[in-house]
């Protein structure tokens, strides 16, 4: 777990370092692009499924939200946010999700789920006010807050394509429809590669490999070993390693009323997260004998037939 907060984290600060020489639609071009170039292989081995006919608007809505809205937004607010800041903002990203769970797919989130929203937009609004003083201007927040609900409406739209693809296929499928939109910045992200350093061009293809494709290795070994309360950790320790990251690596350290709006904004989600235990069953013990014995019939005092059948077979 801690791999996969590291490589997510990692993302805010390689963003910052590689807009010292590329602008937000060469970016997106390059780290989608490594993306789809890195699981070529993949597809053509056929650990990458065939994307059926039926799911093509989908699955592109998928990539135009996930990929390409939440990556423009993003890296034109980080020009104005620290990495540590964005993280936190972004941390909304699931309270949006269960909002749209709410108004889309119907689901119920509970009067938890409801507080849980309320208490992470209150931080956002915090983070928001902090602007300027180490925080950010608050244009490049508003960006970063609309990536935010980029990503939630990719989340909502993945939702059922999980159902028959594997991640792995929606990080191919998605970057791939993401891409496509953005093939027409080619041109500037070419000459940008040819002139930025090899610092910003390094971050860049980090944030393809390593944030995006790696990331998502680590993140399924995770969802395979860990049960979904003990995964869902992850997100709440990506803000504190894109803190800790940016402080490290640039030296950026958000202000301090930014910092508490980012934690109201953690405690939110975690309220948002938390479930209600399920009912225990109840052991065999608690079961009375009576209820597990059929009805006898009255004129043999056996069990009928059908009842015999049934336990025969079990």
């Amino acid at each position: 777990m801690a791999a996969t907060a590291i490589l997510w984290g990692s993302a805010f600060p390689a963003i910052r370092i590689a807009l010292e020489g590329y602008s937000p639609t060469a970016m997106a071009v390059l780290r989608l692009a490594f993306a789809v170039l890195f699981l070529l292989p993949w597809l053509a081995t056929g650990r990458i499924s065939r994307l059926r006919r039926g799911d093509i608007a989908r699955m592109a809505g998928f990539g135009l939200t996930g990929m390409t809205a939440y990556q423009l937004l993003l890296y034109a607010g980080e020009r104005h946010v620290e990495g540590g800041t964005a993280a936190m903002l972004v941390a909304t990203s699931p309270v949006f999700a269960t909002a749209l769970g709410m108004l889309v797919l119907r689901e119920r989130p509970g009067a938890r789920g409801v507080a849980g929203l309320l208490v992470a937009l209150g931080g956002a609004l915090v983070v928001a006010m902090a602007g300027g003083g180490g925080g950010g201007s608050r244009t490049g927040m508003a960006m970063i807050v609309l990536a935010a609900a980029a990503q939630a409406t990719s989340f909502i739209l993945q939702k059922p394509l999980l159902r028959r693809y594997s991640g792995m296929d929606c990080i191919f499928y998605g970057s791939l429809f993401g891409l496509l939109p953005l093939l027409v910045f080619t041109p500037d992200a070419a000459s940008h590669l040819m002139a930025a350093g090899w610092q910003q061009t390094a971050a860049v293809v980090w944030l393809g490999l390593g944030c995006t494709v790696l990331a998502f290795c680590t993140w399924s070994r995770v969802l395979e070993a860990a049960s979904a309360s003990t995964s869902s950790l992850v997100l709440y320790a990506v803000p504190v390693a894109a803190l800790v990251l940016d402080a490290v690596l640039l030296g950026a350290l958000p202000a301090p009323m930014a910092a508490l709006g980012g934690l109201i904004v953690l405690a939110g989600v975690g309220i948002a997260a938390v479930r209600r235990p399920a009912p225990r069953p109840c052991s065999a013990d608690e079961v009375p004998a009576a209820a597990d014995e059929p009805p006898a019939d009255p004129r043999t005092g056996t069990e009928p037939r059908e009842y015999a059948a049934a336990g025969s077979g079990r």
